[in-house]
């Protein structure tokens, strides 16, 4: 049984005596059965070693088994480091820090954990966010909300985010979402998908480490293989037909495992109530087929800033914009499929996917508008669980949804070969 580290909160007070000397992290991202990636930005090029160790053993003896030392930067302007800590045990629960050698002494990042990945039949617990963005004035929406999934009592195997992290890919604004997201971090590996408000930037790639993927830097999208849980993260934003046809085949292939739970994530919606944006981006014609047809559970999207849970043929859309932006309008009348559409919160989700199903909570962080915002301790906005055989669809509508997978691809085709031109 993985506990909660309690020690993180101790960590996060010393955080302020160091602060000076890392503008990024550290947090970690990319874990494996035996690995994980640990990244951090520092102020200046200094000597720099990470120490680690389980967290059953750091527990006993505070101190560390494990050192991994890193060749110093040649560069004098600050860049992200990323270092693999490979040689893990698996289905395990570690604690790091990053050490850092100045002429004043030694500079001690704060404690992280990670897991590493689970046998099958293990419980697998994670939280999502999307459209964190940004908030100068005010009340900080963004660390709000980190602080809450940071202080969250559930011991996370790593926190999705479904894009729009930033505003804009400048570096302002990186460096508030970092100062503001410090906590959550910590506390798990990060693992996200482009939103638009990045536009692909070479900012985004240089800052996470992500799972085996393939397009831009072979993490354009990826696929998460961890225990009996399945993610798929795709990119929404290309407009090459060969990038559609390439993430169908991705998305297909990488949910035709054996795995018993299913999500993707991508940033716009395939099925929405927003006043604003709504459907209307072809992904129910580009995707939808493909996840009724290798029994997708969930599917995760952002860009709209509310809360909504849809159902379409044994698929459930979840659209969880709600992690620091400014709250937008649903529209008058709802989606087809609808079950529950919320506006006004600022928020994020916790998952448990386990051998009798799938549980997922809506924990409200607070009510917000244009200039309010107000903390709701955590008030749930919905809760809903899936047993496991829940996308098993009766014979009947089978055949409705082989009529309608036929005029979709029909559809796809004539929508590819429109972008081809």
């Amino acid at each position: 049984m993985r506990t909660v580290v309690g020690i993180l909160i101790s960590s996060l007070l010393a955080f302020s005596a160091t602060a000076t000397s890392f503008v990024h992290g550290p947090y970690s991202g990319a874990p494996s059965e035996n690995s994980v990636t640990i990244s951090w930005r520092s102020s200046a090029p200094l000597p720099t070693w990470i120490e680690y160790d389980q967290l059953s053993d750091y527990e006993s003896s505070r101190t560390f088994a494990g050192i991994l030392d890193i060749p110093r930067s040649e560069s004098d302007v600050p860049e992200t480091m990323h270092a693999i800590l490979g040689n893990l045990d698996p289905d395990t629960e570690y604690v790091y820090r990053i050490v850092m050698e100045t002429t004043e002494g030694e500079f001690v990042s704060p404690l992280g954990r990670f897991v590493t990945e689970p046998p099958p039949g293990e419980i697998v617990e994670f939280a999502i966010l999307a459209d964190s963005q940004w908030q100068w004035e005010g009340d900080n929406r963004l660390e709000s909300v980190g602080n809450a999934i940071a202080a969250d009592e559930t011991p996370l195997d790593f926190v999705l985010h479904a894009g729009d992290i930033v505003e804009s890919p400048a570096s302002q604004y990186w460096d508030h979402w970092f100062a503001a997201f410090d906590g959550m971090l910590l506390k798990a590996p990060f693992i996200p998908v482009l939103g638009n408000h990045e536009r692909n930037h070479r900012s985004y790639y240089d800052s996470f480490v992500l799972p085996p993927g393939a397009g831009r830097h072979e993490e354009r999208w990826w696929a998460l293989h961890w225990g009996d849980v399945v993610v798929v993260g795709l990119d929404t934003n290309v407009r090459q037909a060969a990038d559609i046809m390439e993430q169908q085949e991705w998305a297909r292939l990488h949910l035709s495992g054996p795995e018993p739970h299913k999500f993707v994530m991508f940033h716009y919606p395939v099925f929405s109530s927003d006043a604003f944006h709504g459907s209307g981006y072809s992904y129910d014609v580009i995707y939808h087929p493909i996840f009724v047809e290798t029994g997708v559970d969930i599917v995760i999207n952002g860009h709209a800033h509310n809360y909504e849970r849809i159902q379409r043929d044994g698929v459930t859309y979840l659209v969880v914009g709600g992690g620091g932006a400014v709250p937008r309008k649903l529209a008058d009348s709802l989606t087809k499929g609808s079950i529950i559409a919320t506006e006004g919160y600022n928020f994020y989700l916790r998952v448990q996917a386990a051998s009798d199903g799938i549980k997922v909570e809506t924990v409200s962080v607070a009510q917000a508008g244009e200039e309010s915002f107000q903390l709701t301790n955590g008030r749930l906005l919905d809760s809903f669980s899936l047993p496991v055989g829940s996308t098993v669809l009766t014979s009947a509508t089978w055949l409705l949804i082989l009529l309608s997978l036929l005029g979709a691809a029909v559809g796809g085709f004539l929508l590819i070969r429109a972008l081809n031109r």
